[in-house]
């Protein structure tokens, strides 16, 4: 009974590796959830540039502020780093899956800071979506039942509708 086990056990390892081969030739791709376009011109590029240029993190009546001006510093660069890589681009299209990918750089750089100055980046981030003008979730956030209505995430703090942006603070 012996060598029926050395010859099944080979059979049995080459039917399974064959099987996971086929698995990955075949199995469905996933979708990509979105494929929304934005136009990067000169508009854009000075909102973008008036963020960038704005006094972020800073303390107010619903958030403290981050500890100390290193890590506001910290928190700064990391929505700057976004905004840089966008105006790096060219004029013309801009693929939301791109400018996702960027926000989710900055997104897991800031995961072991406190839930407020996540919170406080995760709305800087979504403001750098609205400037666009992508109306699709940017994949990093839970659905909202407050965005408006054609639009995937919710407005960003302080802004009034979408074509409303919040009035920015200077350096």
């Amino acid at each position: 009974m012996a060598h029926y086990a050395r010859i099944l056990a080979p059979l049995v390892l080459l039917a399974a590796a064959a099987g996971g081969v086929v698995w990955r030739l075949w199995k469905p791709k996933a979708e990509p959830l979105y494929e929304e376009r934005a136009m990067l011109g000169d508009e854009v590029r000075a909102r973008l540039q008036a963020l960038r240029d704005e006094d972020k993190f800073h303390a107010d009546g619903t958030y403290a502020g981050p500890k100390g001006p290193k890590n506001r510093a910290t928190l700064s660069g990391w929505v700057d780093g976004v905004i840089d890589d966008i105006l790096a681009e060219a004029d013309g299209p801009l693929e939301a899956s791109d400018v996702a990918g960027r926000l989710g750089i900055a997104i897991g750089a800031a995961s072991k800071r406190p839930a407020a100055d996540q919170t406080r980046l995760h709305g800087y981030l979504i403001e750098i979506w609205y400037i666009l003008g992508y109306r699709s979730a940017t994949g990093y956030f839970p659905a909202p039942d407050n965005a408006p209505e054609g639009w995937a995430e919710p407005l960003p703090p302080g802004w009034a509708a979408p074509d409303r942006p919040r009035l920015l603070t200077r350096r």
